[in-house]
């Protein structure tokens, strides 16, 4: 069983200076990649570990990537 702690504070430090930069994508891998060696989690479990985590932390800059995602789709 997987208990509920914080990150590392070098991973976390590592997460917001990636975010400031306009990479929130390649923070977003970091954090999935991280949760899935660290905790042995599977794909799905990551990724809504990552989800959530960008959800609470940086809402602003997730909803950026987004739409600018979804303008490029288009």
């Amino acid at each position: 069983m997987v208990t509920k702690g914080e990150l590392p504070e070098e991973l976390t430090a590592v997460l917001k200076q990636l975010v400031r930069n306009g990479g929130i994508r390649i923070a977003g891998t970091l954090l999935y990649s991280y949760c899935r060696r660290f905790y042995q989690v599977d794909e799905e479990t990551a990724s809504r570990w990552m989800l959530a985590y960008f959800h609470r932390e940086f809402p602003h800059e997730l909803q950026r990537h987004r739409t600018q995602a979804a303008k490029a789709s288009t």
